[in-house]
Parts: structure tokens; C-alpha cells; sequence
């Protein structure tokens, strides 16, 4: 298993090692071979030993009368593997070797690798560690990345001069512009408001002039004399007039042409006599 975080796990009753797998060729099971006499079955125990870059960690399960000698789930693995992930595969093998098994059975188990099947098993949780693994160190990869650009973005401020009190001092600065436009766009739209009322009091103005102007032609500037009752009372009084001085030159036509008769008789009668 290339890349692997283990080196070697087994589960033993006592000394005996009943199944076990190493995803990788090396001693570690020798390690175990020295480290499993040197684990007490008296009590359940969950503790690591150091040995030179190696870690080995180990989950017992308490003797009991069915299995005198107890039962150690043990995990090898570099020392730059946290404990957290061991432990969690012992733990997960522990459940799963429960579950095949039997107390009788394992109690039984006295020959070396007399439940060796349970190696498939091993591998298994080994492998499926191994990827949660690799996914928490990638997660863990890019958060330390996260960092970096982060204390680098901060060394950058710094090293520009830019303080938090003056980020604070530009954020207030741009709230008071912020204030002072909106208090001017306010100003501004009450300023249109009134010239576009002032834009439609002119019009309809120049639209009552134009209609009194046209009106006026028709009845007469600057008073509308043809159109009022005035008007049509000097009108009558001029007919009048002109009635009456048309009588009146009728009637000298008619003195004068009566005279003209009257010499011309008198003549003729002073002609006779």
C-alpha cells in the first residue's frame, strides 16, 4: 500500500499473534514481537510507546476467565502520524473483531495466526484510514496555505504603513461622503421638482395668452368692442345716425325742387299779364 500512514498491525491474545497486516515490507513486526510482552492484561489499557521514529500504539481488552490472557489490538506508524488516526483504527478493528468473533472462539486461539482471515479486514479499515487521512491532510494542506497568504497579506499592510486606525479613519471618511451626496441628490431633486412645476405654471400662462390673443382678433383689440354689449349699442346708434341724415337730405332735395317750382310758376304768371 504506497503511501500508507501504517507500518504494520496485528491483534494478539497475550504473546500470540492471531492476525495481522503491514502494507509495507519492514521489521515493525519484530518491534511487536518485543513490545507485546511488555503490555499487562490485567486491565484495558489505550497508551503509545516510542521506539527510535516509530510510534506504537495499542488498545487491550482486559483478561477474562473465556480469554485469560486478554486481547491487544497494536498499530505501527511513523511519528509524524498523529494519534488520532491510529487509535481510531484500532478502534474500528476492535469493533470489527467483536463482531466475527466470539469470546470462546478467540479463547481458544492459541496457535500463532489461527484467525489469519481477519488480515482481509485489517486491510480494509487500514485502507479506508488511509484515504480520511489523505483528505484531512489535504484539508489541513490548504488551511495552512489559507494562513500563509493571510500572514503575508498582514506583512503587506505593514510593511505599506497602512494602520487599522487609518482603514478606520478612510471608512468613516467615506460614510461622510456617502452622507454629504446623498444630502446633495436630495437637494438636487427638490431643485428640479420646483423648476419643473415653474416649467408648467409658464406654460399653461403662454397657453392662456395665446388663446386670449386669438379670441381678440376675432372680437376686437384692445377691448373686445365686438364681442361686449357697448359694441353693439354704438353699432346701432351710427345705423340711426345714418338713417337720419339720409331723411334729412331728402327732405332739403325736396324744399329746393318745391322752390324751383314755385319761381317758374310766378314767372309765367308775371309773363301773361
Amino acid at each position: 500500500m504506497p503511501g500508507s500512514n501504517f507500518l504494520y498491525a496485528c491483534v494478539a491474545h497475550g504473546t500470540t499473534v492471531l492476525a495481522d497486516f503491514a502494507p509495507i515490507r519492514s521489521n515493525a513486526n519484530a518491534v511487536a514481537a518485543l513490545i507485546l510482552p511488555k503490555i499487562p492484561a490485567e486491565d484495558d489499557q489505550k497508551l503509545t510507546y516510542i521506539h527510535n521514529n516509530w510510534l506504537v500504539h495499542y488498545i487491550t481488552t482486559a483478561a477474562t476467565e473465556t480469554v485469560p490472557e486478554g486481547v491487544t489490538f497494536l498499530a505501527i506508524t511513523l511519528s509524524t502520524v498523529p494519534r488520532r488516526m491510529p487509535f481510531a483504527y484500532l478502534l474500528e478493528v476492535q469493533r470489527k473483531f467483536n463482531e466475527t468473533y466470539s469470546p470462546e472462539q478467540v479463547g481458544e486461539a492459541d496457535e500463532p495466526f489461527a484467525l489469519s482471515d481477519f488480515g482481509n479486514i485489517m486491510s480494509q479499515c487500514m485502507h479506508k484510514m488511509d484515504a480520511q487521512g489523505d483528505r484531512v491532510e489535504t484539508v489541513r494542506q490548504e488551511i495552512d496555505q489559507v494562513k500563509d497568504i493571510m500572514s503575508q497579506n498582514i506583512e503587506n499592510v505593514i510593511a505599506r504603513g497602512e494602520r487599522i486606525e487609518n482603514l478606520v479613519d478612510k471608512t468613516d471618511h467615506m460614510n461622510q461622503t456617502a452622507f454629504a451626496f446623498r444630502k446633495r441628490s436630495t437637494a438636487l431633486r427638490r431643485e428640479m421638482w420646483w423648476k419643473n412645476k415653474r416649467l408648467v405654471v409658464l406654460l399653461i400662462l403662454a397657453a392662456l395668452f395665446l388663446i386670449y390673443v386669438l379670441i381678440g382678433f376675432g372680437c376686437g383689440l384692445p377691448g373686445w368692442q365686438n364681442c361686449t354689449r357697448g359694441g353693439n349699442d354704438d353699432n346701432n346708434n351710427n345705423n340711426n345716425n345714418n338713417n337720419n341724415g339720409n331723411g334729412n337730405g331728402q327732405a332739403a332735395q325736396m324744399n329746393a325742387y318745391m322752390m324751383d317750382r314755385n319761381i317758374g310758376y310766378n314767372g309765367h304768371m308775371a309773363v301773361s299779364h
